[in-house]
């Protein structure tokens, strides 16, 4: 009894770091891809949902324009209430800092190549690290820059979004020396326009030094309508295989080490408008999202956070977001969210139940030891008596 006790002794003690995905025993699968999935607004019923779907992260946007739409003026109530639910619910906490108030954006050029205060948001950035320092797994620097739309109308620049990266890279580390920094996930596009190709604006970020400032690349992988198995190279590139593509762009400048964190990975049952051709029934993109899950497992383990794009309710049928989320019009969950709940489960079952026979195996092993517990003559006194 004494040795079972101790086995589960280590059981109680060690489970949760192992439903962390932090535990790396054998027969478990070398590469650890936890959950997490990307929401729009803080609720606390999609926070409930994101925890009752398995997910051990969210990925949340603070924006810039509502913390501090007049220059030193803060509000935090969102932001407050965004950390004190995600531990609430037990949820790991990454954060985008992006959507920029009206006083930080130039309106000419003469002062610099970035239509952003590179200043402010180096502060801006700063202050909410401090504010939340060892509360925040990853912060993820701006969205999608390799778009006008996404970089105050003005056309795209790698060179001024690497510099803007590389600030607030130093006043992260500087405010949270624990911090893992995520470069901007782009736009996975062949460009036109108000576009530039997200190769090309990688090649040329990593040229002009982003190396130095992430500690992983941030990433947006799509399935344009086509099965996660949809060769590379097929479809003009625009498949989930176009990721390989960054990797390498990454890899040839001496990267080979740098993580990959998907930021977004989905596929639409509602593709609005120019969009409509990446429509996917919402089995296709319940089987889809599991296969792609599954698919990164297995052949990508640089690929480090893989996060499911979107669960939010409410959207505007035009919204091209809302036909990417994980609920219906009517808030309720779509095919997707129970096959991935169900996969996710499946992947703790079968990894506790390897965690548990190799315990068990140990346990055998050292039944077979001869261990001493006291002397045979040894006296044992109980009480103050001597």
């Amino acid at each position: 009894m004494a040795l079972v006790s101790g086995v589960w002794r280590w059981v109680v003690l060690l489970l949760p770091l192992f439903l962390l995905g932090m535990a790396n025993v054998a027969g478990q699968p070398e590469h650890s891809l936890p959950p997490a999935v990307h929401i729009l607004e803080a609720d606390d019923r999609i926070y409930r949902l994101a925890a009752d779907g398995g997910y051990e992260s969210i990925v949340q946007v603070f924006a810039w324009r509502d913390i501090e739409p007049t220059r030193d003026e803060w509000h935090w109530q969102q932001p407050d209430f965004a950390v004190q639910a995600a531990d609430y619910y037990g949820l790991g906490l990454i954060i985008r800092l992006d959507h920029p108030p009206e006083w930080a954006l130039k309106l000419t050029e003469d002062d610099g190549i970035s239509p952003i205060d590179v200043d402010a948001y180096a502060d801006f950035v700063a202050t909410v690290a401090r504010r939340y320092r060892g509360q925040v797994q990853g912060y993820i620097v701006w969205n999608e820059p390799n778009l006008s739309r996404e970089w105050a109308g003005r056309p795209p620049d790698p060179a001024a979004y690497t510099a803007l990266l590389c600030r607030a890279h130093s006043a992260l580390k500087a405010a949270d020396p624990g911090a893992t920094v995520v470069s901007a996930g782009l736009a996975p596009t062949n460009g036109g326009d108000g576009a530039l190709d997200d190769r090309l604006f990688l090649r040329e970020m990593v040229g002009a030094g982003a190396g130095a400032c992430l500690d992983a690349l941030g990433a947006h992988a799509y399935g344009f309508g086509h099965p996660p198995t949809d060769p590379r190279g097929a479809h003009d590139g625009l498949n989930l295989a176009r990721l390989m593509d960054l990797r390498e762009i990454v890899e040839a400048k001496g990267g080979s080490a740098t993580p990959v964190w998907i930021t977004e990975l989905g596929w639409t049952t509602d593709g609005a408008g120019a969009h409509a051709w990446h429509t996917v029934s919402a089995e296709q993109q319940a089987d889809y999202l599991a296969g792609a899950w599954q698919y990164i497992r297995r052949e990508w383990p640089w690929v480090r956070v893989a996060t499911v794009w979107n669960l939010s309710r409410g959207l505007p049928s035009t919204d091209e977001m809302a036909g990417y989320s994980l609920l219906d019009r009517n808030g309720s969950p779509k095919p997707a969210y129970h096959v991935l709940a169900d996969l996710f489960a499946a992947d703790r079952d079968d990894a506790l139940d390897h965690w548990i026979e190799h315990k068990w195996a140990a346990a055998r092993r050292t039944e077979e030891l001869e261990i001493p517990i006291l002397a045979a003559d040894a006296i044992v006194h109980l009480g103050d008596n001597q």
